[in-house]
């Protein structure tokens, strides 16, 4: 039996790199508001920031803002006395207001909802203008991502312990995961299959270790900042959502222009993994993904797969007696249509484990 290893944005926060869509949306706001503040004017399709007449400049160049006050300045620079700051993007406007309301946010899942929204509200010619336009918004979002994500990716120090995660995704397979194989005794994967959702590189640290255990490969799926295994994969890739169904019968392609899965066959990603899938038996283990709908498509074919026998949650430990576990599990179960095969592949909360959180050298030598 093999392992898939499903790798999500919070395998690379627990590995200090900020690439949440929150920390991108306040970042990106955060340049913006100091672009201005240097050069007392900024706008591009998204933002605009300008001086009110009769002001035209600072009497007194302001300091720049850092990260943790975003989010209050924005609000006041929305109606202040001698400059106005105007979200002009829907899109924009409906993450700023999640992340200011709910401290996070999907944006891909916004993207389709804005989609839908536009596609209802607008006939004909309006209609066709309007998702281009909703279209271009994400496309220079995008493009703000990757050189994010790039310079988040620059931060990254390969120093730290390694061990207690290389265990995990080698740790053997227990009869006690498995309801619909029975295996004689706990065994080692045959093979360990690394599916990376991130865009970033933090999981190719444990590459070599698990290979000196077991045969592993990997896959970034939704592509890297680098393009070198992939252009980035941006969009929405929920085909089970009755809303999408509507796209079909609608002669508009632009709809379909960010669906993942039409992006998936344009590099060779999708089809590796499905190889993989249709290979052998395999179990699932999940580190730092949401499970969140904007990969349904995808997470349906893995999770209802003929070989997939068991999936395992490695879930976040948010505080003493408190995790994500449960979180995770709702998450897990809109992508089954049959909720009895859920229920028998899902590991249960007895039998799985907190994610471990490395340690950097620093740590380690200074623990009391």
């Amino acid at each position: 039996m093999n392992r898939l290893i499903i790798i999500g944005n919070g395998f690379d926060l627990a590995h200090g790199i900020e690439s949440s869509f929150k920390d991108f949306i306040i970042e990106y706001l955060r340049d913006s508001i100091n672009n201005f503040f240097q050069n007392g004017d900024y706008s591009d399709i998204l933002l605009e920031i300008k001086f009110i007449p009769p002001y035209n400049h600072f009497s007194k160049q302001p300091e720049l803002i850092k990260a943790d006050k975003v989010l209050e300045l924005v609000e006041q620079y929305k109606n202040h006395s001698s400059f106005r700051l105007r979200i002009k993007s829907k899109l924009l406007e409906r993450a700023y207001s999640k992340i200011k309301d709910y401290n996070w946010v999907d944006l891909e899942v916004e993207f389709f909802n804005l989609l839908i929204e536009t596609k209802k509200k607008f006939i004909d010619k309006k209609k066709i203008e309007e998702i281009n336009n909703v279209n271009s918004q994400l496309e220079y979002l995008k493009r703000k991502l990757i050189v994010y994500l790039e310079k988040q990716e620059s931060y990254f120090s390969n120093v730290f312990d390694k061990n207690l995660l290389t265990d995990c995704f080698c740790e053997p397979i227990k009869t006690s995961e498995l309801i619909t194989v029975k295996l004689k005794k706990n065994q080692l994967p045959e093979n360990l299959y690394f599916l990376n959702f991130n865009y970033t590189n933090t999981f190719e640290s444990y590459i070599d270790l698990c290979r000196e255990r077991i045969p592993t490969n990997y896959n970034y799926i939704h592509g890297t900042v680098s393009g070198v295994n992939g252009n980035p994969i941006f969009g929405f890739g929920d085909e089970l959502d009755k809303r999408y169904l509507e796209f079909e019968d609608e002669q508009n392609n632009e709809l379909f222009k960010h669906i993942k899965s039409f992006e998936y066959l344009q590099s060779k990603n999708f089809y590796l993994l499905t190889s993989f899938l249709e290979s052998n038996d395999f179990q699932v283990h999940i580190y730092g993904h949401s499970c969140g709908v904007s990969d349904r498509t995808m997470l349906n074919q893995i999770f209802e797969h003929e070989n997939c026998k068991s999936i395992k949650i490695f879930y976040h430990k948010i505080n003493e007696g408190k995790n994500d576990f449960v979180d995770k599990t709702y998450e897990i179960s809109r992508h089954f249509k049959d909720k009895t095969m859920l229920r028998k592949k899902l590991v249960p909360l007895c039998f799985c484990r907190e994610m471990p959180q490395p340690q950097n050298e620093y740590e380690l030598n200074n623990v009391e």
